[in-house]
């Protein structure tokens, strides 16, 4: 295990996957530290793909190829490239076996850095093939609903920019429907009750957001977290649909696959194209207040 610190933050970082899975201030656990009985996960990234594929498979160059959900990033052990004691990045390079599945030559690089009370998190993706290199890459955080004791998840809140917020809807395959729903707000606030994750996540549009930013709240607590992702266009937002102690904040750069497109890799939506040799970065901020 990896662990930055600095005067107001303790973060630990597991190599595998590259992810988060503790976020220490003032003695306070703000990461969900996984239940197997509920969800395991804790902060898996997402890379090269987001979501689930149809049939878990994508053509690409008239073939066909096996993923699972989310991609294998948050399978692979990364290795340390630099670090210290308030930064580290990790990666992993393409590999036979990553062939097998993605055909593209890669580095995939996840950074961390506190500054402060925040924890910037950074994704490099550079294409060291000679040909147009396609992928999804986005974070999974999962965050504690316990930041005050007898509060129930109906207590805890996301703040928007906006009254309305716009949701991707889903077929009985959780496949993407190619409408979204306006789902309106009071005062900006999207109270977690069980019931609005009945269909899996919400999936929201941040084109339409007039700031790419969320705070997650308790109704009696001074204790919040604010994600800061103007780098993605999209933000998953996901619990188990029953009362539970998490959900997740999750930036994402594509949709899961939509049930109005084919399996060809290049149509997913919001697919992003590297050309050969070049680098990309994309990053959010995590703010522990």
């Amino acid at each position: 295990m990896i662990k930055l610190k600095n005067r107001h933050l303790t973060v630990i970082i597991n190599p595998l996957g590259a992810e988060i899975v503790s976020v220490i201030k003032d003695g306070y656990e703000y990461l969900w530290q996984g239940n197997p009985d509920i969800w395991k996960g804790q902060a898996p990234n997402l890379f090269p793909f987001i979501g689930r594929l149809k049939d878990e498979e994508y053509e690409y160059d008239n073939r066909l190829f096996k993923v699972k959900i989310h991609g294998f990033a948050r399978h692979s052990l990364f290795e340390i490239v630099e670090s210290n004691e308030n930064y580290v990045s990790l990666r992993i390079t393409g590999t036979p076996d990553t062939y097998a599945v993605y055909p593209f030559d890669f580095d995939f690089i996840v950074s961390y850095e506190l500054m402060d009370n925040i924890i910037k998190k950074q994704y490099m993706i550079i294409n060291n093939g000679y040909k147009v290199m396609y992928y999804e890459v986005g974070g999974h955080e999962g965050y504690n609903l316990t930041f005050e004791k007898n509060k129930i998840m109906d207590d805890y809140y996301i703040l928007f920019s906006d009254n309305i917020i716009y949701n991707y809807t889903t077929d009985k395959n959780i496949m993407i429907n190619k409408q979204t729903e306006e789902i309106k707000l009071s005062d900006r606030k999207l109270y977690l009750k069980p019931e609005i994750f009945k269909n899996d996540a919400l999936i929201l549009d941040c084109s339409k957001l007039s700031n790419r930013e969320v705070v997650l709240k308790c109704s009696t607590s001074s204790r919040k977290v604010k994600v800061r992702f103007e780098d993605f266009d999209y933000l998953g937002i996901w619990t188990h649909p029953f009362y539970t102690n998490y959900v997740c904040i999750e930036p994402w750069s594509a949709l899961p696959d939509c049930n109005f497109i084919d399996k060809k890799l290049e149509n997913k939506i919001g697919i992003r194209k590297l050309t050969a040799k070049k680098t990309d970065m994309l990053e959010y901020f995590i703010d522990v207040l």
